[in-house]
């Protein structure tokens, strides 16, 4: 964005000029790409030297003596270039820019502008921008560089609470000052200020801005007015009214201070007394104006901010480590703060995606992309749920040992996408929610305005975290291999088990954060980024975040004695520690430690002595945990291969009787193998054994235990004079729906249990549990509840019907609507259902929860229900035998007793 002057009456509208720049601007931006990836925008600068009449700035040196003095100043030579913006680097680049900087899209829309007196970084998070995906780019209007003493004088003026009022001297002036005789030689610089946001704002709404924001405004200022006349001279009037500042003359006796910063002959200058301004002396701040350090023992150090403007403190002598940070800044003004406590160390990542959603998404979209997928497959489960079955989710899904022996080796990865209900998936995701810094650091800003990611933001916290992650790559590979890893050896243990969860997959992403942090912090990194800082215990802590969510795992683990999940989820965790020290992936973004790869270091001693070339090593936690880089490679690549190999090993050899074919019911949907299974036949062709997904149904014939707990009834009175009359309930499996073809109770049933006699008034709080033993036949078979009268013979009273495949979907307690039988209804003592105020008088309900049971499963539990009976009986019986004595004796007694008195 250029700085405007007002324009005359008659002149080019806003609108217009609006246009025009856009248009000129988005020439440039194809000019400016291509020129970048050919290798440079020299070219650019060549323009403006041939317009200035002399050689290209880019070849000279800028570190020799007289790099400030040749500096084209502008102030001598016109072009048809001077007052153009050139375009200096793209996102994520270096602008080398003195003058005013602008951060803006390739078409021209600006989004921050500040002033610049040398190198920035073109980044949104280093200019303090909103942070968006697309292509940004940075611009550069040249102008003075302006020096320390300016610079001091100018924030000495807003420390005073003073508003900058710029003005130029007349062509009249020979040497113009601060005299009062020279007031009719100056004239009020109108220009409008911007703030860092672009926004536009009049002088007397100055003040209302920070004042570290107040001194950039002022000298971005300074340049468009030298721009305006660059042959005139410019003082700065310090001024209390902010109305006085857009005044054409102001009288110099109304100004507190007074100072001439531009002559032609004499350049950049300073003729004003300017009182002392001492550096800051606290870690994490700094002064961006130049300053003096208030103890002569004290050593001044020169930092820089995130926009890569100096800054200085002081410190004293072998404390300088503690004030080298990238980000020391003052908050800038519209960025958003959060609202959590202003300390790094109080905001683990399980808290950062309630802080910041978006900057977490922005940061780690493997993390949180896995998450959205999590809820999104859990969706897909429910619609598979109401459906009967209409997409196979779970039949294709999770891991199933004979599956793999038809080369469904997808399941190793898709696994971690099944859960049957949200609280399955809820502490999984807590888990993942503590793994976002194996991905990256999102540079959130805390309450205090401290910024969560170190070398980053605003303003830095003591406990910032170093940004260490894998990036969004490695992060997906770590998540892939090591949950595929921990679902191979889950095979190992239950070849016949289902195994779903995404717990495999937040295991293996700590043991990538246990990894990451032992190499750094046995590298000893800390000495060597940007960020120096004792991160020793930082480090544990950090790894008792890791070690809390492993121990409720454990815990978990061991309670339901998941012996499967548990060797899962530890090699896991293995595998997640093996990837990074095989890959060796980079380490962070750049931010705090200055290589990729800054943990691979000299080996300090080797088999062979020590040595002149040591090889590569890695360090875990200390420096007494070394090894070679080849070593540790070698063990992580045989620690795969073993799993892979001894996986195919298991599945093909040692289970080999083991056939493809076989099927397990979960939650009432079918998990078997569907590659190599025959299709159905055509549309209306199909046999009664196929499936929703077009594929024949393993589970088609397979005989299970369907136990029936009947909880209650609902709306039942029974007719007065016959609460003791005894009722039953019996169960029974059909093959056609007694829905559409009546009760069906005098045809055969395929299978049929019932409950024990119950007398009438008993049956609001009846607990029978029924087992029947079924065919499984997913589309053809029904559950029939009958309820019998057995007062004074048996005789049918009402049913009830659910298909077989909704009664084993079915997780929780499920309410049936009784059908009263022909006769009952026809006598009129059946309740009616109404709807309205009478809610009571509706028809009766019975309450049923179905489960299925597997026929092995439940001999073993009717085997130990046996055994438990055997031995109460035979206790039973000892102490029958026990009392029995206990009787002879006391019969003894008083037989004695009964001696003795006659």
């Amino acid at each position: 964005m250029a700085l405007t002057r007002r324009a005359p009456e008659g002149g080019p509208s806003r609108a217009t000029r609006n246009r025009s720049l856009a248009l000129r601007r988005l020439c440039l931006g194809s000019f400016a790409a291509a020129a970048l990836a050919t290798g440079g925008l020299r070219l650019g600068r060549g323009f403006e030297a041939l317009a200035n009449g002399g050689p290209d700035p880019a070849d000279e040196d800028a570190s020799s003596p007289d790099a400030a003095a040749t500096h084209p100043l502008r102030s001598s030579v016109g072009g048809p270039l001077r007052d153009w913006w050139r375009p200096c680097a793209l996102m994520g680049g270096t602008c080398r820019c003195v003058g005013t900087l602008v951060f803006s899209t390739v078409l021209g829309d600006s989004i921050r502008e500040i002033n610049s007196d040398g190198a920035v970084s073109c980044t949104a998070e280093a200019l303090g921008a909103p942070t968006h995906r697309d292509l940004k780019m940075c611009w550069c209007q040249d102008g003075l560089p302006w020096d320390n003493d300016v610079r001091k004088g100018l924030a000495a003026m807003v420390r005073q609470g003073l508003t900058p009022r710029i003005e130029i001297a007349s062509d009249e002036a020979a040497e113009p000052g601060c005299q009062a005789d020279h007031d009719d030689l100056w004239y009020g610089c109108v220009v409008m200020s911007r703030r860092w946001d672009t926004t536009v704002i009049p002088q007397v709404m100055a003040r209302t801005a920070p004042a570290e924001e107040q001194l950039d405004m002022a000298l971005r200022k300074l340049d468009a007015c030298h721009r305006i006349s660059p042959l005139a001279s410019i003082r700065v009037l310090g001024v209390r009214s902010g109305q006085a500042a857009d005044d054409v003359k102001l009288p110099m006796a109304q100004s507190r201070v007074c100072s001439v910063v531009y002559r032609p002959d004499e350049g950049v200058t300073w003729t004003a007394h300017t009182p002392a301004l001492h550096c800051a002396t606290e870690p994490g701040t700094c002064t961006t104006t130049p300053c003096e350090c208030r103890r002569s023992t004290d050593r001044k150090l020169e930092l820089r901010t995130p926009q890569g403007q100096r800054c200085w403190a002081c410190s004293e002598s072998g404390k300088e480590y503690t004030f080298k940070v990238n980000a020391l800044a003052e908050q800038m003004e519209g960025q958003s703060v959060s609202w959590w406590p202003p300390y790094g160390i109080n905001s683990p990542p399980i808290l950062w995606i309630f802080m910041d959603i978006w900057s977490v998404a922005d940061a780690c979209p493997v993390i949180t992309g896995y998450m959205f997928l999590f809820f999104c497959c859990l969706v897909i489960r429910k619609i598979e749920e109401f459906t009967g079955g209409l997409i196979p989710w779970t039949r294709c899904v999770p891991i199933f040992g004979p599956a793999l022996k038809r080369g469904e080796a997808w399941r190793f990865v898709t696994f971690t996408f099944f859960h049957l209900q949200f609280l399955d998936l809820f502490q999984n995701l807590l888990t993942l929610l503590d793994t976002l810094d194996v991905e990256a650091t999102p540079p959130i800003v805390l309450g205090d305005g401290s910024n969560l990611k170190c070398g980053v933001g605003a303003k830095q916290n003591f406990m910032c975290y170093p940004s260490i992650g894998l990036g969004s790559f490695h992060t997906l590979g770590v998540a892939l291999v090591s949950s595929a890893i921990g679902g191979m050896c889950s095979t190992w243990v239950k070849f016949g088990d289902v195994v779903a969860g995404a717990s495999t997959l937040g295991f293996g992403l700590s043991g990538a954060i246990v990894a990451l942090y032992a190499l750094y912090a046995g590298a000893g990194l800390d000495s060597t980024s940007s960020v120096q800082r004792n991160f020793e215990n930082w480090v544990w802590l950090r790894l008792i975040f890791v070690g809390f969510h492993i121990a409720m795992e454990f815990v978990r683990g061991l309670s339901q004695r998941d012996l499967a999940g548990l060797w899962a989820h530890t090699t896991a965790f293995v595998a997640g520690i093996a990837y990074v020290l095989y890959f060796l992936p980079p380490m962070g973004d750049g931010t705090v430690l200055s290589s990729d790869r800054p943990y691979v270091v000299a080996c300090a001693y080797d088999q062979g002595g020590f040595s002149a070339s040591a090889p590569e090593c890695i360090r875990l936690f200390s420096s007494i945990y070394e090894y070679q880089v080849p070593d540790i490679q070698r063990q992580a690549f045989l620690f795969y291969s073993t799993v892979v190999g001894w996986t195919i090993f298991n599945t093909f050899v040692v289970h080999r009787s083991v056939k493809s074919n076989e099927a397990v019911l979960l939650a009432g949907s079918e998990v078997s193998a569907i590659c190599c299974a025959r299709r159905q036949a055509a549309a209306g062709g199909g046999g009664s054994g196929g499936s929703a997904d077009g594929f024949a149904s393993n589970m088609d014939g397979q005989e299970i235990i369907l136990w029936c707990e009947v909880l209650t009834m609902i709306g039942w009175r029974p007719e007065q004079g016959t609460e003791d009359a005894e009722r039953k309930v019996e169960v029974r499996c059909l093959d056609k729906n007694p829905a559409s073809q009546g009760p069906m109770l005098d045809g055969p049933a395929e299978a049929e249990a019932s409950s024990h006699n119950i007398p009438g008034k008993e049956l609001t709080s009846i607990r029978e549990s029924i087992f029947l033993p079924v065919k499984y036949h997913p589309k053809s078979s029904f559950i029939q509840i009958v309820l019998y009268d057995l007062d004074p013979q048996k005789k049918p009273w009402a049913y009830a019907s659910i298909s077989l495949s909704q009664a084993l979907r079915s997780k929780g307690e499920r309410r049936l609507k009784l059908q009263p039988i022909e006769s009952k209804a026809a006598s009129g003592s059946w309740p009616k259902a109404v709807s309205g105020c009478l809610p009571w008088r509706r028809a009766p309900q019975i309450m049923m929860k179905f489960r299925n049971l597997d026929p092995k499963k439940a001999g073993e539990i009717r085997d130990a229900v046996k055994q438990q009976l055997d031995f109460t009986k035979q206790d039973l019986d000892k102490r029958e035998r026990e009392l029995e004595e206990l009787k002879a004796v006391r019969d003894t007694l008083n037989a004695d007793n009964g001696d003795g008195a006659s």
